[in-house]
């Protein structure tokens, strides 16, 4: 089993059709002062939010932007959320925390404009046709990262690296980045890492890799990245 394991981010992306999402309304100082003050932003502005789960297109306004709120949880925990960012057709909203508590949060702000609606009649918010997740955790694992190299690619590049340094303890540290793309399409940037469309596995920032301490980012909720990553632990743990 996995050790010291740590939530660190989870992310969703809330995407609207065309017009179901009123930044117009938003963007107004009342309803933006009402956001800022249900969860304690730090940060309230209008501008364009950082691309997250794709493109952000360019309108006027271009978004409204929330950075270091705070919201509470069922079970009365805090749960702070690192930005909330109301795109023209997504709602983006990071906490440290995880999946569940986003959306929380997300319905939170669904019953705060309950009764808000724009001059037409229409909501401001409309119903999302889809959710986007990303999640970042950290965790021990039992196995090196050097296993995800095939053993003759492992052996050849081992004998380079001990040819090419003068280091005796150097290790064979790779970074596992993978995404999904179609055949036909033209492939550009490979994924790196906190990319939330690809899949990552690497040494923690700030660790030794003797301590087998390894961050993961995935295009899940963090309830089932972190299935995977069991699954990943016992499939390898033994390797």
């Amino acid at each position: 089993m996995l050790k010291n394991i740590k939530i660190l981010t989870s992310r969703k992306g809330y995407e609207f059709a065309p017009d179901d999402l009123r930044l117009s309304m938003i963007s107004t100082k009342p309803i933006m002062e009402h956001i800022q003050q249900l969860f304690q932003f730090q940060i309230a502005t209008i501008g364009s939010p950082m691309e997250t789960f794709g493109n952000v297109p360019q309108t006027f306004p271009p978004g409204v932007i929330f950075d270091h709120g705070v919201g509470i949880s069922l079970e009365k925990e805090i749960i702070p959320i690192r930005f909330l960012h109301f795109e023209p057709q997504r709602i983006v909203i990071d906490v440290a925390g995880k999946s569940f508590d986003v959306d929380e949060i997300f319905h939170k702000i669904i019953r705060a404009f309950d009764e808000i609606h724009a001059p037409d009649g229409s909501p401001v918010i409309g119903k999302p046709e889809r959710v986007l997740n990303y999640s970042e955790i950290s965790a021990q694992f039992s196995f090196s990262l050097d296993v995800l190299v095939a053993p003759p690619l492992r052996k050849l590049l081992r004998k380079t690296i001990a040819a090419s340094d003068n280091e005796k303890d150097s290790l064979l540290i790779p970074s596992l980045s993978l995404g999904s793309f179609s055949s036909t399409q033209k492939f550009g940037n490979p994924p790196g890492i906190n990319d939330s469309h690809s899949f990552t596995l690497t040494v923690r920032a700030g660790t030794q890799p003797r301590e087998r301490i390894y961050f993961s980012g995935a295009p899940l909720n963090s309830e089932a990245h972190l299935t995977c990553l069991n699954e990943l632990e016992d499939n390898l743990r033994s390797v």
